[in-house]
């Protein structure tokens, strides 16, 4: 077979193709060759045998029981002679009184003040004076508030009609005076300046204003100093 694959006289067609087998023909021949000769000396040997489990055996080991604890009672380390403030551990036989309280030098027991007119047991003259309470903090003054922002004006309760002056009447004078007034937290008129007016009235107007009574002002419940405009008007007959 071999010598027909270097065949001259063959067609070109039938020698590529027969050239092309010649790899798979002599891989087929390693095989067989392979088979026989390492085959047999496979198979002649015997194979291992398996591992096994190995016998495994757990004793029980008991342990002695533990020694018992035993409490010792403890004894109390107090005694008569220890403290007097303690308290006793067995009940007293009879009560005694209460020890006497010795008084200082600056003490007595006379509380009605009569020693040197030093009152609560204190002797005149004996230890350090008490130093004075301090005065109370004025009280604070709220910033008085413009009526118009949302403060309705204070009712007039006390009002005294101003005094026209004479020599206004004689000069046949009249008109209005415009008054700015500040206005208390208990609604008494505190100061008042004139914002526009007349000459020989204006005294006359900020008299009259200055003994006005409002009704106290409050904002959030509790009463404040207000600032106001008022008009006095003087008109003759």
């Amino acid at each position: 077979m071999a010598s027909e694959l270097f065949r001259t006289d063959l067609p070109t067609t039938s020698v590529r193709r027969r050239a092309s087998l010649l790899p798979f023909s002599i891989a087929a021949h390693v095989a067989v060759i392979t088979i026989a000769v390492i085959g047999p000396r496979m198979a002649d040997g015997e194979l291992p045998p398996p591992n096994r489990a190995l016998p495994f055996a757990f004793t029980g080991v008991e342990l002695p029981p533990p020694p018992p604890v035993v409490l010792k009672p403890t004894t109390s380390q107090q005694t008569e002679t220890t403290s007097p403030d303690k308290a006793p551990i067995t009940a007293p036989t009879e009560v005694l009184p209460e020890p006497a309280i010795e008084i200082g030098p600056s003490l007595t027991t006379d509380q009605s003040g009569d020693d040197g007119g030093a009152p609560f047991g204190m002797t005149g003259g004996a230890g350090p004076p008490v130093a004075a309470l301090p005065p109370p903090p004025p009280p604070v003054e709220r910033t008085p508030v413009r009526v118009g922002s949302g403060i309705q004006p204070p009712r007039r309760v006390v009002s005294v009609t101003p005094v026209y002056p004479q020599a206004a009447q004689a000069a046949r004078i009249q008109g209005d005076v415009i008054i700015e007034a500040l206005i208390g937290e208990d609604g008494k008129v505190r100061h008042a300046k004139v914002l526009r007016g007349v000459m020989l009235l204006n005294e006359a107007a900020l008299t009259a204003v200055r003994q006005w009574v409002f009704t106290p002002t409050r904002l959030n419940g509790e009463p404040v100093a207000v600032i106001m405009t008022v008009t006095v008007v003087f008109t003759l007959n």
